[in-house]
């Protein structure tokens, strides 16, 4: 059971036997001097964090017994938080050790209560963005509920978000509230302001000096900011440092692509950036150099490098080979091969052929099985 102690590491938090949620220490243990104080031994031997760590939060928080920083672990037990994630939190907000959580933390789960959220919803909530727990609760939580709740069409709509990303609840002055308005200067509609809001809550977060100056380059690439891919190109450059746009860009371009091309395939699909640069690679390799595609093509029909390469890509691209190979296909678009469901591509591309229905149909089988 207590193996870690003869190796040269920090020993990890552990459980009673009798009461596994309950946490004991093991004091002095490994290289821990007896001159180490209460609130460092605890951070370390109950929390798991480094020493150095420990030593440092412990310059700002301190606390002579363990009544306190137990009950704050009692309570995430309570709540029916996992032993990781429990970790997960404490190491995130380690200040809420010295919290009344039956006041403070309690107060703020009573108020998602409130609002419908579900215990398993709370949770997520709370393990996605630990620092929600700092916020003040009428002072960011409230407000930013509010203010949000009011722009979608339904409450359950929002709840669904502040689940996929709980840091939606704060920062609201700082940076929601303002990124919002920098949209609607551009002239971008509500309606595609709350998919975005929606859909990429983090996006949100990003500082508001440098959200403004995304939205200029956005613009100077061409974007309409009536259209949905305005906001979806805005998210895109948020994600992608400067350096691994150039990446991109580069891999882009031994392809063949002009800088128009990345800049046409971009507006046609934002998407097409955040794409690895090894599945850009063997995507345009089986597109380019097996089926014959021009790489001006695909920056025309961007969204086929999103495409799965073993659901899609290379089960109906070998189809297609062997109709190319009998003379039975010559003109080749990659939308009609890869842009529509199974059944057209199978009516299309297969049993049109009835000949060869049969060797086409176990082909693309065969492709398909591969993908697991």
């Amino acid at each position: 059971m207590f193996k870690f102690l003869s190796r040269n590491t920090y020993p990890k938090p552990v459980f009673s036997q009798n009461h596994p949620w309950l946490w004991f220490s093991l004091k002095f243990i490994g290289t821990h001097s007896k001159e180490k104080s209460f609130t460092i031994s605890y951070l370390i031997d109950i929390c798991g964090f480094p020493p150095h760590r420990a030593e440092s939060l412990s310059k700002r928080m301190n606390f002579k017994t363990r009544e306190k920083p137990d009950t704050v672990i009692q309570f995430l037990n309570n709540l029916g938080f996992s032993q990781t994630n429990t970790l997960k939190i404490i190491r995130s907000v380690p200040e809420m050790l010295r919290t009344d959580p039956n006041k403070i933390l309690q107060q703020k789960i009573d108020f998602l209560k409130s609002k419908g959220f579900s215990d398993s919803d709370i949770r997520c909530i709370i393990t996605g963005y630990p620092s929600i727990l700092r916020a003040g609760l009428k002072g960011e939580i409230i407000p930013c509920f509010d203010f949000f709740n009011n722009m979608f069409e339904s409450q359950h709509k929002f709840m669904k978000t502040v689940v996929r990303y709980s840091g939606i609840l704060c920062n609201l002055a700082k940076c929601s509230a303002l990124n919002i308005q920098y949209l609607k200067d551009e002239g971008v509609p509500e309606s595609i302001i709350i998919r975005f809001v929606e859909y990429f809550p983090r996006t949100l977060k990003v500082p508001s000096n440098r959200f403004k100056g995304l939205l200029q380059e956005v613009q100077d690439l061409g974007f309409n900011p009536l259209r949905l891919q305005f906001v979806i190109a805005v998210h895109i450059k948020v994600c992608l440092s400067r350096s691994t746009w150039a990446r991109k860009e580069g891999v882009y371009r031994k392809w063949g692509w002009s800088d128009d091309d990345i800049a046409v395939a971009f507006r046609g699909h934002p998407f097409c950036m955040s794409i690895s640069e090894s599945k850009i690679e063997d995507a345009m390799d089986f597109l380019v150099n097996k089926l014959g595609f021009q790489v001006s093509d695909i920056a025309k029909y961007p969204v086929v490098l999103s495409m799965s390469l073993v659901k899609r890509i290379i089960p109906r691209g070998s189809v297609v080979l062997v109709l190319k190979s009998k003379g039975l296909v010559t003109k080749l678009n990659l939308g009609r091969i890869f842009r529509y469901d199974e059944k057209y591509f199978l009516d299309r591309f297969i049993y049109r052929h009835e000949k060869e229905a049969d060797k086409l149909l176990k082909l693309y089988k065969a492709k398909l099985s591969l993908a697991g």
